[in-house]
């Protein structure tokens, strides 16, 4: 019990340095070894149940329906296990565009880390009524990722400067794409209320 407490303590403090300190952690991360299973387990699991509960209470808020919201839930969990794995994928088939050779949990490190910025605030957006103040405002800030990511870049990866701005581009338009389409995709399988 312990030892699973310090793990989402350890994953919540990680995901507050790459909001606050994106720089220092992305230094810190770049001296781990980790597999791609203890990335998924230890960071993105409880990172992604944060952020489908948060999605959950959205719906809560704005339906009121218990089974739309367990629905929201259970969508969004997996479509964001979906998109971070994918979007993993995706990257390992065009690592060699930009002349890379990197191990999957280097990429699955910088597609996870990176990402679990842009979910905390697309989750937090679901709270607001859509075209709110509010809303727009995560909205905005769920853009603050791609500088998360830019960051992170040049530690982990080997990647010539002049490939680092497309190689951005791509991962970023993965990060962002790939979880909305699944999203999308279940809700419409499921007849959730589709939201932003």
């Amino acid at each position: 019990m312990n030892f699973r407490i310090q793990n989402i303590i350890y994953s919540f403090s990680r995901w507050l340095n790459l909001l606050l300190e994106p720089k220092k952690e992305w230094k810190a991360i770049a001296m781990e070894t980790n597999s791609v299973k203890s990335i998924f387990i230890y960071f993105a699991f409880p990172v992604i149940a944060v952020c489908s509960l948060i999605s959950s209470i959205g719906a809560l808020i704005h339906i009121g329906s218990l089974s739309i919201v367990i629905s929201q839930f259970v969508v969004s969990f997996i479509s964001l296990n979906l998109g971070f794995l994918m979007a993993g994928k995706m990257i390992e088939l065009l690592a060699p565009n930009f002349q890379l050779q990197i191990k999957p949990s280097t990429i699955y490190q910088l597609i996870i880390y990176s990402g679990s910025v842009f979910y905390l605030f697309h989750s937090f957006a679901k709270l607001f009524s859509p075209y709110s103040f509010l809303n727009q405002i995560c909205l905005v800030f769920e853009l603050y990722f791609i500088r998360v990511l830019w960051l992170g870049i040049s530690p982990l990866l080997p990647i010539a400067e002049n490939k680092r701005p497309g190689f951005t581009i791509v991962a970023s338009l993965l990060i962002l794409v790939l979880p909305l389409i699944f999203e999308r995709m279940f809700s419409v399988i499921f007849n959730l209320p589709v939201t932003i």
